[in-house]
């Protein structure tokens, strides 16, 4: 039996939580959990009974329904007071904490991140461990059989535009759209190669992708050996790197089976055994796709 548990009515949620985040120090941290009842909680780890910080999201105006059900959520490294939702109708949007520049706690009604077509099925903000900075940019993958790759905007510079909320929040198309052969379910980005990320999909695979190398095409492509009564996992609906070296992958399967790969020398490795050349690539590849966005 679990030692403390939320509470199932009540104060909390209503609905399936779809995402969890602890964020802040070692010290001192919580516990954010999202659902689709459009609410995101926050907890202290020593008190589960009732929610420290509850925040009702909604559709930024001029939405017919003010309902958002989110299914991810997701911190940047640099800011634990802003955040992220991914949700159902497939649209990402800002939301923050705390009252901040002017934005009331909950959704951000200025910004929205659209691009895919189905819901949201993961949002992985990437770990910025090197010497550039990529903590602005966002992966995310969809029931729409893509991942793409956003840059996000800094909450400060949200400012609302002439005409207001009313006008409707500005929309941010994504830098690059990877179309797969199949449902997207989850999708992450290495611990320390800024390029590197994995994904998983309905058809049962694990790809590994180096941006740095190619856009287009995968670099390893990896089934899962045969499980219980040699039957294969069809369907992979979650992926994990190992934090320290990023030499495994563990991804699991909608039948409950988990299964580790080891990552060859080449996509992991330290952040002191990763070139830095690396990092001024994926540098290079970021404005070479925000120049192409903008036609240039």
């Amino acid at each position: 039996a679990p030692v403390q548990k939320t509470p199932l009515t009540g104060s909390g949620h209503t609905h399936p939580v779809y995402s969890i985040a602890i964020v802040g120090t070692q010290n001192a941290h919580n516990i954010l959990t999202a659902s689709t009842d459009g609410v995101v909680c926050g907890w202290t780890v020593d008190m589960l009974s009732q929610p420290q910080e509850y925040l009702e999201l909604t559709t930024p105006p001029p939405s017919r329904t003010e309902d958002l059900a989110p299914t991810t959520m997701s911190f940047p490294q640099s800011d634990p007071t802003f955040f992220l939702v991914g949700t159902e109708e497939g649209t990402i949007y800002p939301c923050h904490r705390y009252d901040r520049a002017g934005a009331k706690a909950g959704t951000d009604q200025r910004l929205a991140y659209r691009g895919h077509a189905a819901p949201v099925m993961s949002t992985s903000f990437h770990p910025a461990r090197g010497p550039v900075d990529l903590g602005d940019l966002l992966l995310s993958s969809s029931l729409d059989w893509s991942v793409k790759l956003w840059r996000v905007r800094p909450p400060a510079t949200t400012a609302a535009s002439a005409g207001g909320v009313a006008a409707g929040p500005q929309v941010v198309s994504p830098l690059l759209d990877i179309n797969r052969e199949d449902v997207v379910y989850d999708a992450k980005w290495s611990p320390h190669r800024p390029g590197v990320f994995g994904l998983v999909d309905g058809g049962g695979h694990l790809e590994i992708w180096d941006l740095c190398t190619d856009t287009e095409v995968p670099v390893v492509r990896a089934e899962p050996s045969r499980g219980r009564g040699g039957v294969l996992t069809r369907s992979l609906n979650k992926l994990a790197w190992e934090e320290r070296e990023g030499r495994k992958v563990a991804v699991g399967g909608l039948d409950g089976v988990v299964t580790v790969f080891e990552v060859g020398k080449a996509l992991s490795g330290t952040v002191e055994e990763v070139p830095s050349e690396e990092w001024t690539n994926m540098k290079r590849l970021v404005s070479k796709l925000e120049q192409s966005d903008r036609g240039i």
